[in-house]
């Protein structure tokens, strides 16, 4: 009878995250770009772009669940992963069309655009509300030592 104790499997994270994370990029690359020509407004059509994204992240997880608890810390990394991805995305087109419309010296103009349309939805909101769940789930990962099973 053999009474060594095995070490937990473990998954490769760089083999298992990094094509997550280049999909989830050129994802939100492609939807920041739809939503450049579509006039610059975050519309339904973007909405459900990213709701797709969404659905992807879910399922993908759901699929490689087994792998990321063999992870250290791995379900909430595809976590951080999703929210940076998406959320960047967003922030950082909402800061380009600030930059292009501030450069007519027009700071209501700025602020129209982004905290009177639905640019404030896809950023303040989304990276608000978004982040509070991420910090919780930061939170019960580092309580269970970057476990979670």
């Amino acid at each position: 009878m053999d009474t060594t104790a095995q070490a937990p499997q473990t998954a490769n994270a760089r083999s298992l995250l990094l094509p997550y994370t280049l999909t989830l990029i050129a994802a939100m690359i492609i939807i920041q770009f739809v939503v450049a020509l579509t006039g610059g407004a975050v519309t339904i059509l973007a909405g459900a772009l990213t709701a797709v994204v969404a659905i992807g992240i879910a399922v993908w997880i759901v699929i490689k669940r087994r792998k990321l608890l063999h992870v250290r810390f791995g379900l909430v990394i595809a976590h951080v992963i999703a929210y940076v991805a998406v959320t960047t995305s967003f922030n950082a087109h909402a800061v380009v069309r600030a930059v292009v419309a501030g450069s007519d010296n027009d700071v209501q103009a700025v602020a129209h655009s982004l905290l009177g349309s639905s640019w404030f939805g896809a950023t303040l909101v989304m990276s608000a509300v978004w982040g509070l769940g991420l910090l919780i789930h930061l939170l019960g990962s580092v309580l269970g030592r970057g476990w979670e099973d």
